[in-house]
Formats: structure tokens, C-alpha cells, sequence
């Protein structure tokens, strides 16, 4: 395992205690505060091309590792819901204590983030969504490889087999357009986060904590219309699990969004088109 990816992201953040559990922030540049919401099976490492040129640019970037994940502790005993990953993400927030402060939201990130957003509204500057699912909820199904992972057994063995090569290819095949963007050493670092110290076992649990119910949809779209502030979507349309025809388009016609980015991105396109997302936020905020 190349670890030199994984120490130079450390050595860019800092270690908070939150409810007796470690969190990993990544945390870079000054003024005002813009926080990003990572999903599965990613972290913080996520956005580090998108918050170095915020950081390039005066503004402050922030995105730290879910519980469970990343560089965060890991325990098995704890609520890996939406509900529990958003109760938890409230206290990360007040630790930082940042006062007001802009969202980027992505994947799971998405509904973990409404979480927040229905609690501190007042906080909340603006709203830039990426590929994520806040709409069609009740009939939303995992996408491959992503559905292997609620199952019992399977899903052990699914992350106990993926390695750098394998999870490489996956990315180029489903999550990834410029194959060149994800190379085999950012495999490797994308799996040590994964896998952790404990093969995963954390990250299993928040794959079988989705809550996908027209009660969570309905919590989630009445907070961000409630939501006063500008919104923006970018998105990866090439992203073949989270199409923007299923979960962008009416996302923006329900909100009354207008201002959207669409790119050939993939699911994540933080890897390949982070400087679109970057220079989209600074014009936005």
C-alpha cells in the first residue's frame, strides 16, 4: 500500500474530538467557510483538488470524513443512518464553530446534508448540489457495484476482494470519465480510506443504513425549499447510476433552480472535473 497520498492529506487537515470520537477535518485557505458533504465510498480526500483552489482563491474549504470513514474513527456500535451520519455531522459543525457557511452536497453527502440544513437553516449561506439523491428516493435502487454491499456475507466479501487494480477499473467503468484523473496510486489511497482499520466494516454499515422513504424525500425538499438562499446544481451527466433525467432535472424543477452546470463528468467528478466545481463556487459565492 503507497502510503505517501494518505500522509499528505493527513498533514493538510487536523484531528477534532467530537462525542468522544475522533473526526478527520480537511480544512484549507480563509474567510468565509464553504463545507462539502463527501458520500460512499469516498471522504474528504474527495474534494481535495476543488478545496486547494478555493483555498488559491481566499475561500475557506472544508470537508471532513464521515464516522466511519476516512481518517475518522470507526466504532461498530453507532448509528450509521442518514438520520445518525446528519445528527453526528450537526456536532462536527458546532465543534468547527464556523457561524454561517456555504454547502456542497454529493452522493449521500445529499441527504446527510438536508440532515444538517433542517437543524441550522439559519447557518446556511447557499446551496451547490452535485450528483446526489434527494428526489425519487422511494424508488431508488444502489447502483452497481454499490448494491452488493447490503447483503450480508456478500458484501464482506465484495471489500475483502477489492483491491487497488479492481476498484481502479470499477471507477473507470462507472464513476470516472478522464480515466487519466484516477490512476492506480489514488486507488490505493480511495481504498485505505475505504477499508480503514477495521476491512470496512464501518462503511458495510452506513451501505445498509440508507434510509430511502418518501417521509426522508419529504424532509429533504421541504428544507431546501424553506431554504432562502441561492442554489445551484452541477452535475455529471455521464454519471449512469445518479442520471441527471432521475435525480438532477427534477431536483431543479422542484426547487425553481436555474442556475445548473452540466458536465461530462461522471458520478464523481470531483476527480475529473474539479476545476468546473471550483470556479462555479467562486462565481456563486
Amino acid at each position: 500500500m503507497n502510503d505517501h497520498f494518505v500522509v499528505e492529506h493527513k498533514s493538510a487537515g487536523k484531528f477534532l474530538e467530537v462525542n468522544h470520537h475522533k473526526v478527520f477535518v480537511f480544512d484549507k485557505g480563509e474567510g468565509v467557510p464553504v463545507v462539502c458533504f463527501h458520500g460512499v465510498p469516498a471522504s474528504s480526500y474527495l474534494y481535495r483538488r476543488v478545496i486547494d483552489r478555493l483555498a488559491a482563491n481566499k475561500v475557506r474549504g472544508i470537508s471532513f470524513d464521515l464516522i466511519g470513514m476516512g481518517l475518522s474513527d470507526r466504532p461498530l456500535d453507532y448509528d450509521y443512518s442518514w438520520t445518525g451520519l446528519g445528527n453526528w455531522s450537526v456536532e462536527v459543525i458546532k465543534k468547527l464553530n464556523l457561524g454561517k457557511f456555504h454547502v456542497v452536497l454529493h452522493d449521500i453527502g445529499g441527504p446527510i446534508a438536508c440532515e444538517v440544513m433542517a437543524k441550522i437553516p439559519e447557518q446556511i449561506l447557499s446551496v451547490t448540489i452535485l450528483n446526489t439523491m434527494l428526489v425519487n428516493l422511494p424508488r431508488f435502487q444502489k447502483p452497481f457495484p454499490m448494491w452488493f454491499f447490503p447483503y450480508y456475507g456478500i458484501g464482506e466479501i465484495f471489500v475483502a476482494m477489492t483491491n487497488a487494480f479492481m476498484l481502479q477499473k470499477l471507477m473507470h467503468f462507472r464513476g470516472i470519465n478522464k480515466k487519466e484523473a484516477f490512476g492506480l496510486k489514488e486507488a490505493k489511497t480511495y481504498l485505505k480510506f475505504l477499508k480503514g482499520n477495521n476491512r470496512g466494516k464501518s462503511f458495510l454499515k452506513i451501505m445498509r443504513g440508507f434510509e430511502a422513504t418518501k417521509e426522508k424525500e419529504k424532509l429533504y425538499l421541504d428544507t431546501l425549499i424553506q431554504l432562502n438562499v441561492p442554489k445551484q446544481i452541477i452535475w455529471g451527466e455521464t454519471d449512469k447510476g445518479l442520471t441527471y433525467k432521475q435525480y438532477g432535472l427534477p431536483l431543479k424543477e422542484v426547487l425553481g433552480i436555474t442556475k445548473v452546470t452540466k458536465t461530462k463528468g461522471s458520478h464523481f467528478l470531483q476527480e475529473d472535473y474539479s476545476e468546473v466545481i471550483s470556479d462555479k463556487l467562486l462565481e456563486f459565492i
